[in-house]
């Protein structure tokens, strides 16, 4: 049974619909599963790659200005698993290379985030779902004397609340919506992100998904930027079983913050 996107008739085509709103959203929002829970007993393994550069930023009022280089790449793995019917646990650990311009060059080689937490799927009602998710995240590394971590280096509780529905329409095309609030330590300011998702098939192994992601700070302290950041991805069904995904993303708006793009690509796994 794959209880991702009900109404795809075929376990590839449903699989391909959950697994990718996963993909997506992991990419660009560590941690930010569809509402679509997994089922008891089974489980789902990623391991995808992301390279998040930039060379200029958006200054305190929205406009573009040249800044120090800045490149990050990450390789992540992604695991969740079905506890019970309505509980899905959740693990992503990570390794970063990054990589800071002058003046003041660094650069950072280690353990990057990670993630634990569990989501709950409060309600199912026709084509919708409602889910809670919450979640912790660790830094790799908590100095702040090296330029590369700056801003890398709190830890984190985010609490979650995912909607999603199927939408009867031409291609199947589902929308997934996010909204949490996120606590940061280390004097940096909570956040608060709204995500959203629309997906569709162009053909019955091709899904396509058109993605944003939304920060804004909500509290006082420092690293108080703010960006909307938007995706295109990818996912082809090779079986039941694997699939393949690519995605690239732009930051579409920001304040006293990097103008960063980049892509992602990963594998994908469900037991």
């Amino acid at each position: 049974m794959i209880p991702a996107v009900p109404r795809c008739p075929t376990p590839v085509r449903a699989s391909a619909a959950r697994l990718a709103i996963l993909l997506g959203s992991v990419a660009v929002q560590p941690a930010a599963a569809g509402p679509w829970n997994r089922p008891q007993g089974q489980g789902l393994a990623i391991v995808d790659y992301t390279l998040d550069s930039g060379t200029d930023y958006f200054d305190g009022r929205g406009r573009l200005a040249p800044a120090r280089s800045y490149s990050k790449s990450e390789l992540a793995a992604y695991v969740e698993y079905g506890a019970t019917e309505s509980l899905t646990l959740i693990a992503r650990p990570s390794l970063d290379d990054i990589r800071i311009g002058a003046p003041d060059a660094g650069r950072y080689r280690g353990l990057g985030e990670g993630t634990v937490g569990a989501q709950w799927q409060a309600l199912a009602f026709g084509p919708a779902v409602l889910a809670v998710q919450g979640t912790f995240t660790l830094p790799g590394s908590t100095s702040r004397a090296n330029p590369a971590l700056v801003g890398n280096t709190s830890r984190e509780g985010d609490l979650r609340v995912l909607a999603g529905a199927n939408l009867p329409l031409p291609f199947r095309p589902f929308l997934d919506l996010q909204a949490s609030y996120r606590l940061r330590s280390g004097g940096a300011a909570a956040e608060g992100h709204a995500d959203a998702t629309v997906g569709f098939y162009p053909t019955d192994r091709l899904l396509v998904l058109l993605q944003s992601f939304t920060t804004v700070p909500v509290g006082p302290g420092d690293l108080r930027s703010r960006s909307t950041r938007v995706a295109a991805t990818g996912v082809y069904a090779l079986t039941q079983a694997w699939a393949l995904q690519f995605g690239a993303f732009t930051t579409a708006s920001r304040r006293d913050a990097l103008h960063g793009r980049g892509f992602t690509a990963g594998v994908w796994h469900y037991f």
